[in-house]
């Protein structure tokens, strides 16, 4: 009979670049003092915009925190991958894991044909395989963690930068195209338009 449950989930930040760090490690901190309290363990990885977390627990401890979980405003469009009962928790020991994106990690990624970290692709037989990676790794420390995290922050103000920069671009074709096509701001009729 089992005495505990797994549950894995994913969902998408909505922390803006220039709080993710914060948000991180508040998250982390949060996790970890609830976690010891309630005797929950688990993991959790950040990568992308996307959060991956497994917590492992006794049923109502686990169902309480799940529930608390969806209404966190630090994540939106929360999705249950797995919800099993387990006889041993592999991430006894850790209130709350959080492994780095090491070259393992980059390796599973790329062998699932994945460009990117999207934790929404883990279906029931990658879970497994994806959980066994980051159970094998060591836990970052913090000076790791906030190393790393300010390079994800970067990272995603550089591409917000990037979009933003693509969208403007977009909007000065549409503008560029309606002056050509319309006559817009010619004293001369286009032909076909009837200017009266």
């Amino acid at each position: 009979m089992s005495n505990y449950i797994r549950l894995t989930y994913a969902s998408s930040t909505t922390s803006k670049p220039a709080t993710i760090r914060q948000d991180l490690l508040a998250i982390l901190n949060e996790a970890q003092m609830h976690n010891s309290n309630h005797g929950i363990c688990g993991v959790l990885f950040y990568g992308n915009n996307y959060f991956f977390e497994c917590i492992e627990g006794r049923k109502l401890d686990i169902d309480i925190l799940y529930e608390k979980l969806l209404k966190d405003p630090r994540h939106k469009e929360v999705v249950l991958l797995s919800y099993q009962p387990v006889t041993k928790m592999r991430f006894m020991g850790w209130n709350m894991k959080y492994v780095l994106q090491e070259p393992a990690i980059i390796e599973f990624f790329e062998s699932n044909n994945w460009e990117k970290f999207n934790p929404y692709a883990l279906d029931e037989d990658l879970i497994e395989p994806f959980l066994n990676i980051l159970a094998n790794h060591n836990e970052s420390t913090p000076g790791e963690r906030e190393e790393v995290l300010g390079r994800e922050a970067v990272r995603g103000h550089v591409l917000n930068y990037k979009y933003a920069v693509f969208i403007i671009g977009i909007a000065l074709l549409i503008l560029v195209g309606m002056y050509m096509f319309t006559g817009f701001g010619s004293s001369v009729p286009v032909q076909g338009i009837n200017m009266r």
